[in-house]
């Protein structure tokens, strides 16, 4: 590619419009689901606190609660319900069935307790293989196949696990009757719970719960009413975000570069759905949209002399930088510097201690590893995978929009793992996962057009292979990532767990985004999900 030519992409533009340009609440309807809201959840308190009933019981009740988007009114509660019923671990004994050890397991992994796989020995026949009567207990595996997402390395029963309920909830999915169980099996396969989005999942599950004929009517409108308060929320932060992004005016002026507002606005959600976090997720989505801007500048628009021009302005990122520059490095150069001013003020108004200076060295990194992964693509050089990685997964932006939550959020316990110089393995495995998804995913169309070596052709020219045989190696390293993250995040942890839950978010959004094609480049394919969490709310 010459010095003076662009690399130029068809990204499609924004398919929502003004949709979430302007937001009116009606504050009737807000107050009259507050007051109803807050009344139903003292119940459920009052249900989480109560002492008699078997254990059994509770934990079921701490599953409802979480599986329906309300476990963060309880999580003190939750904590100090789970702490004793890790202490009182011989209460897990030979009688319990499947559906009730593999739940236990699964609830307490993701709460951080070290729970041995071995539990689930018991569900062996002699001959080392589950038993075939757990084929027969369609809640019992489904709950063994939640479970076993949360496998680390070493853990073979849980590999077993995994393959055997995939394989026998697939055969029996046809076959169960119409209803919230059937509904259940079937989006667990095409979605796990432990890789899924959160607040996704959650009205996913309040549609399921509300077919159930054992469902408890206090709980499910607690958290339809709670769903929608959130939503409303939501739907003011979009707007506000929205009208920046109008008042920016990239879309029309360059039009080569993407618009996703709402995709970003959508994974902000996925990291910090919280209502407290207000601030998080709108300067979340502002830094998404800077990045992805200058993403494209640099993958799909600048000629190589821009580009080095670019690189040299952001290193020093202060005004005078972008004397010089064309038009549209400026405006992605001014945008840039404009967001970090205003995440400074927000920093400074929140009164949490944080050093931005973290945060732009990160952006920083990030423009010149793509700044790199430009001068790969001019020169048709294919380096060797670890050499590919080194640079890609800084060029993912993973670690820096993971410290854009952190730091917005307010975790100042978090400091020494952002000083660190060797990445923790959380951001290691997110940043890994993340760069190695989108080569899979959006390998044909990069390849149809100027574009820098993939992992995938740095995996076949290294090892002699195929693409398919490339890609399967891929997938393992990919597996092999969540088992890492899923390791750091048990007790006790090598870094705060609010720092380790953001990237394992951000490997959740990355699931979902890059599952099978890339929906955040068409975003078309993440309109159900958009609609889902931000337009359309639950009928109560």
């Amino acid at each position: 590619m010459g010095s003076q030519s662009r690399p130029l992409a068809e990204y499609g533009s924004d398919i929502w419009g003004d949709k979430f340009m302007s937001n009116h609440r009606d504050f009737e309807l807000w107050k009259a689901y507050s007051e109803e809201r807050d009344a139903l959840k003292n119940e459920v308190r009052t249900m989480l606190l109560f002492d008699g009933g078997k254990w059994t019981e509770k934990l079921i009740l701490i599953n409802l609660v979480e599986r329906l988007g309300v476990g963060y009114h309880f999580a003190e509660n939750i904590e100090d319900i789970l702490a004793k019923l890790h202490s009182d671990h011989a209460k897990v004994d030979e009688n319990d069935d499947l559906f009730t050890t593999a739940l236990y397991f699964r609830i307490l992994r993701q709460h951080g307790y070290n729970v041995s796989s071995d539990i689930l020995n018991k569900y062996k026949d002699n001959d080392g293989k589950f038993s075939e009567a757990v084929t027969r207990d369609p809640e019992g595996l489904l709950s063994l196949y939640e479970a076993a997402h949360l496998r680390t390395h070493g853990e073979a029963v849980l590999d077993e696990a995994l393959d055997f309920s995939t394989s026998h909830l697939k055969s029996i999915a046809k076959s169960l009757s119409p209803g919230s169980l059937a509904k259940q099996v079937k989006r667990a396969l095409e979605q796990p719970l432990h890789k899924g989005i959160q607040r996704i999942e959650a009205k996913h599950f309040i549609l399921f719960y509300e077919e159930s004929p054992s469902r408890n009517s206090i709980l499910l409108k607690f958290a339809k009413l709670d769903f929608n308060l959130v939503q409303m929320l939501y739907k003011q932060e979009l707007s506000l975000v929205n009208r920046w992004w109008a008042d920016i005016d990239f879309e029309s002026k360059f039009p080569e570069f993407r618009s996703r507002v709402p995709e970003g606005y959508l994974w902000a959600v996925a990291i910090a759905f919280e209502p407290c976090y207000a601030m998080a997720r709108i300067m979340y989505t502002k830094m998404l949209c800077v990045l992805s801007v200058s993403d494209d500048l640099y993958d799909a628009y600048g000629t190589m002399d821009e580009l080095k021009a670019y690189t040299k302005s952001i290193e020093r990122l202060d005004v005078d930088s972008m004397n010089g520059l064309p038009d549209h490095c400026k405006m992605c150069f001014s945008t840039t510097l404009n967001v970090f001013s205003e995440f400074d003020e927000e920093i400074v108004k929140q009164g949490s201690y944080c050093d931005v200076s973290y945060l732009k060295e990160a952006f920083k990194a990030n423009l010149l590893a793509f700044h790199k992964e430009s001068i790969w693509r001019d020169k048709n050089y294919v380096p060797s995978l670890e050499e590919y990685l080194m640079n890609s997964t800084t060029s993912s932006c993973i670690r820096m929009l993971g410290l854009c939550i952190i730091f917005s959020t307010g975790h100042g316990d978090t400091t020494g793992a952002c000083k660190a110089t060797k990445k923790p393995k959380a951001v290691v495995a997110a940043e890994t996962m993340g760069r190695i998804i989108n080569d899979i995913v959006g390998y044909e169309e990069e390849h149809s057009r100027p574009h820098v070596a993939t992992s995938i052709d740095c995996y076949m020219k290294e090892h002699g292979v195929s693409k398919e045989e490339a890609e399967v190696k891929l997938y393992e390293m990919i597996e092999d990532n969540w088992k890492d993250i899923n390791e750091e995040c048990l007790r006790p942890t090598s870094v705060a767990i609010s720092y380790i839950t953001t990237f394992l978010c951000l490997m959740r959004v990355n699931h979902v985004t890059y599952k099978d094609k890339d929906r955040y480049t068409h975003p078309e394919g993440l309109k159900h999900e958009v609609t889902l969490i931000l337009v359309d709310p639950i009928p109560i």
